[in-house]
C-alpha cells in the first residue's frame, strides 16, 4: 500500500502546485498585462521602444 501513497500524494501536491501558480492566474487574466489594465505601463513601453530606435538609428548613421 505504501508504494503507492507517496506517487499519489506528490502527484496530488504536484497538482495542486500548477493549478495555483499557474492555471489560476491564467484564467483569472492576471499572467499577461491587458490594454485595459494597464495603459500606463504599455505607453512607457512604447516611449521606452521609440526611444531605442531613434538611439540606434543614430549610432547607425554615424
Amino acid at each position: 500500500m505504501s508504494e503507492w501513497v507517496v506517487p499519489v500524494l506528490v502527484l496530488a501536491v504536484a497538482l495542486a502546485v500548477a493549478y495555483r501558480c499557474c492555471l489560476r492566474p491564467l484564467r483569472s487574466g492576471a499572467c499577461h498585462l491587458s490594454p485595459t489594465r494597464d495603459r500606463a505601463g504599455i505607453e512607457g513601453l512604447d516611449r521606452q521602444l521609440r526611444q531605442a530606435r531613434a538611439e540606434r538609428d543614430q549610432l547607425r548613421a554615424r
